[in-house]
């Protein structure tokens, strides 16, 4: 009879079949941006590893639209089982419902993990002849006043507002679909200015493309002669992260699970790699510290909101 005891204490005290089960079939990262764009290109490279660490196929799929909106919007309406993630950036949550009227906010998601910090740029053709972003503005501002750049988010038509107020120029967006839609208007001779998040840098290390200021507070590593916004005087910075998140309410045994998962691609060094060949910055965070950090950022962004107008 002791030995039954015994038995039944050491069973009941075994997780349950469900709680050992999760994943149980593949998880779907839907990356909010076109393919070939830095957002893809990065959750891609994560996926494999997420996937090995769960031991289940981790599936990519592309919703682009409304700068990561459209994909951001379709996963608020899923369950929280940890079966359905987006990748996307993390203004698309901070700044855009702030911008204009989306039907989700800060608290309608579970922050699962940031993947690097975008080294978001002006670019344009080395034919400009343009060095900096303050040569291209004198070069507008003494033809017409006005001209055309290559956009793809919300946070880089706040920004040009700011900036085309500062140098006394108007400077009208040409929406594309990433980063990447981009980098192909401006090498095509679409506009003459591109802002992208990252997707530039291949063609700059090659010199097809002039990178003309960098947004974050520091100089890229792998571009040292680019300036900072603020070392033109422009006074602005930005930053912008790869965000992948989930529905509001997730189990948190299963959001525990995709914690260590992500915090596992990103000290991979095949990440790590990735991430210096993009120029992106080493920011990775998870959880808790990840849902503090974009508060804050929410905060910053409608601070800056209030000064451009």
């Amino acid at each position: 009879m002791l030995k039954k005891v015994f038995l039944g204490v050491a069973l009941l005290s075994l997780p349950s079949a469900a709680e050992a089960a999760w994943p149980e079939k593949p998880v779907t990262i839907t990356v909010g941006f076109a393919a070939g764009g830095t957002t893809d290109v990065v959750a891609r490279a994560v996926a494999d590893v997420v996937s090995k660490r769960l031991r289940q196929p981790v599936i990519i799929e592309n919703k682009p639209g409304a700068g990561g909106a459209v994909a951001v919007l379709m996963l608020k309406g899923m369950s929280a089982d940890g079966y359905n993630l987006v990748a996307t950036t993390s203004t698309t949550i901070t700044l855009d419902p702030q911008m204009t009227q989306l039907a989700f906010g800060l608290s309608d998601f579970t922050y699962i993990a940031a993947t690097g910090e975008f080294p978001e740029a002006f670019i344009a053709k080395p034919e400009s002849g343009w060095k900096t972003l303050t040569d291209a503005f004198n070069a507008i501002k003494t033809s017409t006043g006005k001209s055309t750049y290559s956009s793809s988010t919300s946070l880089d038509r706040m920004v040009t507002t700011v900036l085309g107020k500062q140098a006394g120029i108007s400077l009208a967006p040409v929406p594309t679909r990433s980063g990447a839609e981009v980098v192909t208007q401006v090498l095509g001779g679409h506009t003459q200015l591109g802002y992208s998040s990252g997707a530039y840098y291949p063609q700059a290390k090659e010199g097809k493309l002039a990178v003309l200021a960098v947004l974050g507070e520091n100089r890229l590593k792998g571009l040292p002669e680019t300036p900072t916004l603020k070392e033109l005087g422009y006074g602005l910075s930005s930053v912008n992260l790869i965000l992948f998140v989930a529905p509001k309410n997730l189990p948190a045994d299963i959001a525990k699970t995709l914690f260590d998962a992500f915090a596992a691609a990103n000290a991979d060094p095949a990440i790590i790699s990735l991430m210096e060949n993009r120029s992106l910055s080493p920011f990775t965070e998870t959880g808790a510290a990840l849902e503090k950090s974009i508060a804050s950022q929410s905060e910053t962004f409608k601070r800056l909101i209030e000064a451009s107008k």
